[in-house]
């Protein structure tokens, strides 16, 4: 007999819908989580993106002679983007942190707390872990996506738990990213499907001039916490899903039947087997004695 259990099963719709839920429940505080991802993080890179853009126009707009279609040298180019490699390394140990805060925050809000902005700091007590799973993750996602780009997903999808089970059990880095990957492996096309859609979902708002990043950063901790929640389990947890109606007007419930009580047995004449009444003596057909 295997005593194995299922492995869990994808639900993007319904986790996506709880994790938007979980967001619009507590936007506000939310939103201040978000500020402090967009301050930390968006600003400085949004700043060099745009300083990148103008170097390029300034390089092209010196071009000469008059006439001859515009270039950007390549020396500008390779300083551009060793520049911006090395913006987002610098930005990395900050932005471990605080991802880890807001993961916590969401398990926060999952047994009934309230999401703060100091919620992002929360996680200083498993920073290191959190740090050397992002880098190797990272690594690991970078050669995958040099290898024509879908193992790159591959990569995302069995570890994506990697950084909630380091959070919420404490675990080390060998061993949450275990855990993932024995959790998502089962059903490794689904949870790949999902880690993309999570990951495009959170970076949607970029397209909305930046700002709409402030509403859908947050999706990526409580999507994940909720896949978390069905997948691995957290004491005291809540549902966001909706509860079910009750009545709608112009509606009448069905009737609800039920069985009626079991009555005392009746009686049959032991001769004639005549249905008697429960207190009867003598059979009214044929007069032979009722028996009990």
């Amino acid at each position: 007999m295997n005593n194995n259990p299922a492995p869990p099963q994808v639900r993007l719709g319904d986790w996506i819908g709880e994790g938007w839920r979980m967001f619009t429940e507590q936007w506000k505080g939310w939103v201040t989580v978000s500020l402090g991802f967009f301050i930390s993080v968006v600003v400085p890179i949004g700043g060099f993106i745009m300083f990148m853009y103008v170097m390029m126009f300034a390089a092209m707009s010196s071009q000469g002679p008059r006439g001859a279609p515009p270039e950007v040298p390549m020396m500008t180019i390779l300083f551009l983007y060793l520049g911006m490699f090395a913006l987002i390394i610098v930005l990395m140990p900050l932005m471990v942190l605080l991802m880890g805060g807001a993961y916590r925050a969401a398990f926060k809000q999952l047994r009934g707390g309230r999401v703060e902005f100091r919620d992002l700091f929360s996680a200083r007590d498993c920073y290191w872990r959190l740090l050397g799973a992002v880098f190797i993750q990272s690594l690991l996602v970078s050669v995958g996506t040099m290898l024509c780009v879908i193992p790159g997903f591959i990569v995302a999808g069995l570890l994506f738990f990697t950084m909630p089970l380091i959070v919420e059990r404490n675990l080390g880095v060998f061993e949450a990213m275990r855990a993932s990957r024995e959790v998502t492996q089962p059903n490794l096309l689904m949870f790949t499907l999902f880690a993309f859609v999570v990951q495009f979902l959170a970076s949607a708002g970029s397209y909305a001039c930046y700002v709409g990043l402030l509403a859908t950063i947050p999706l990526m901790f409580t999507i994940g916490a909720i896949a978390y929640r069905d997948c691995f389990g957290v004491a005291g947890a809540r549902s966001f899903l909706p509860a079910p109606p009750t009545h709608q007007a112009g509606y009448e419930a069905p009737p609800v039947y039920s069985t009626p009580a079991p009555t005392e047995r009746a009686l049959l004449c032991a001769n004639c087997q005549t249905p008697l009444p429960a207190t009867a003596q003598f059979c009214p057909r044929c007069g032979t004695i009722a028996s009990a």
